[in-house]
């Protein structure tokens, strides 16, 4: 179900289709698994005042339990002091049972610009089974002193600037180890400025950013700013298996040509970005001075808005792979940067997937361009749904595996010193055939592949320098279950 919202991009006055439901499948690509009960000191609020008393008060190992309804905050929610392991959160695993309501996100800040304030010293601040909409800047802002705070089924709505702002310290650093998974972040029409985006962090380490959906960043009369947009010297992000509905950009890694780089590593995967025709767009993977990062098994159908759904620019994006990602246009790179390129399918079209017109970039079982024409890659290990890679003769290209199923199986086992009896430590094992990745055995000797696909071929060889071992290696034909006795005796080189 659609309606039309007439914005002006360009000197032009362009219909965009704003998806108010959107299809079934457009949700958080996997549902929000029910957070355990709370076992710290519970604090349960039921109206607006007792749960501003409830944060003002609120100390270390301590959930705030709102009840349902709606709360129409009169002051920010400040954290900003020196706590650990707090958490904020609905009774219930309904995210649209609570509603924090700002005074609205085209008035005045007044008392209430931020939904969620937090710093000082916070360390673990949860927040989750919730609705924060209708603020005048940001819904949830996070500022230095802030540590691995984690934002869990909650949708957040119509933010005067960005949904989630993680803001940078003078001295170069920011807030680490953030979280946001299995979250909406929405515009009901369209942003009021361009002056937004929905997770917006400032040298960030180790951000991931999950299973969420992102819908309507656009703003009228100018370019929106990324969905996810993670820069100034941020590093080592995932961004997994999130789906961006009509945005003008959905995810960038840096933004501009800055001295030492504007990101670094980190991996973005099965990713499903989708724009309708008729509303105007730019990039949909942007890589800008972010060096050693992954763009892997993503889905980017724009319609056809713009010309070039995956780019990677500026000398300093070095190191770069980009693999495995179904684009409707071309992968370009641009002012100097490299990497390298691997069965990508560019320029495809909509017969390629289940309904193309709707969003449903799911792979049509015709899609032999796609389908078993992946390469083999330890850094995924499912798709887009959760399901495991692959299934079949090999990896599918883009975020779905067609056929795929969530059934998994491990294989592990143990490696022996037999001239010691021992355990061996440290010995290399190393996993190919439908899937390629390297562990070493624990302490006692021990090594697992976890998450494996069902029906493929499976080979485990261990390997240490000096030894030989029996068997050389396992072979696992077609795979039907889970082994955890795969093991090995380890001789050194000379013994009988």
């Amino acid at each position: 179900m659609t309606r039309t919202v007439w914005a002006r991009r360009a000197g032009l006055l362009v219909a965009a289709a704003v998806v108010s439901s959107g299809p079934a499948w457009a949700r958080p690509a996997t549902p929000a698994p029910p957070l355990p009960a709370p076992t710290n000191t519970v604090v349960r609020v039921s109206t607006e005042r007792q749960l501003q008393r409830a944060v003002q008060d609120v100390g270390s190992d301590t959930t705030i339990l709102i009840a349902p309804g709606t709360y129409r905050l009169t002051s920010t929610l400040y954290f900003n002091r020196a706590i650990r392991d707090v958490t904020l959160r609905g009774a219930t695993d309904d995210r649209d049972d609570v509603v924090l309501l700002g005074p609205g996100m085209r008035q005045p800040s007044s008392s209430t610009p931020f939904g969620v304030w937090t710093g000082g010293g916070v360390v673990r601040l949860t927040i989750a089974n919730l609705t924060l909409r209708d603020f005048p800047e940001h819904p949830i802002i996070l500022n230095p002193g802030t540590e691995s705070p984690r934002v869990y089924n909650v949708r957040l709505v119509d933010a005067g600037d960005q949904f989630i702002k993680s803001n940078p310290a003078g001295n170069g650093t920011g807030v680490n180890g953030g979280i946001v998974e299995y979250s909406v972040i929405e515009y009901t029409t369209v942003a009021g400025d361009s002056y937004t985006n929905g997770v917006d962090v400032h040298t960030g380490i180790g951000w991931i950013i999950r299973h969420n959906l992102f819908r309507n960043i656009v703003a009228p009369g100018d370019l929106a700013g990324p969905a996810v947009l993670m820069w100034n010297h941020s590093a080592g992000t995932v961004t997994e298996g999130n789906v961006f509905i009509n945005c003008a950009r959905a995810i960038s890694y840096g933004l501009i040509n800055r001295p030492g780089g504007d990101h670094t590593g980190g991996v973005i995967r099965n990713n499903v970005i989708f724009r309708a025709a008729s509303v105007a767009g730019d990039v949909g993977i942007h890589l800008a001075a972010s060096a050693n990062t992954q763009v892997l098994n993503n889905t980017v159908y724009l319609s056809g808005t713009y010309p070039t759904p995956i780019e990677y620019r500026y000398a300093q994006t070095s190191g770069v792979v980009i693999a495995n990602n179904l684009v409707d246009g071309v992968i370009r790179a641009r002012d100097g940067a490299t990497g390298r390129l691997v069965t990508n399918v560019e320029g495809v079209q909509g017969d390629l997937f289940v309904d193309a017109a709707a969003g449903d970039l799911h792979l049509a079982p015709t899609a032999a361009s796609a389908i078993d024409r992946g390469t083999v890659t330890s850094e995924v290990t499912e798709d887009m749904d959760g399901e495991a890679r692959p299934a079949g003769g090999g990896y599918d290209i883009g975020a779905d595996e067609r056929g795929g199923s969530t059934t998994a199986y491990q294989l592990g086992g143990r490696i022996i010193d037999m001239a010691l009896g021992a355990a061996m430590p440290s010995v290399t094992v190393t996993l190919t055939g439908a899937r390629y990745h390297v562990t070493s055995t624990d302490a006692l000797g021990r090594f697992l592949f976890p998450g494996l696909a069902a029906g493929v071929h499976y080979v485990v060889t261990p390997g240490r320098s000096g030894f030989r071992f029996t068997p050389g290696d396992a072979f696992f034909p077609g795979l039907s279950g889970s082994d955890l006795s795969v093991d090995f005796e380890g001789w050194a080189s000379g013994a009988p």
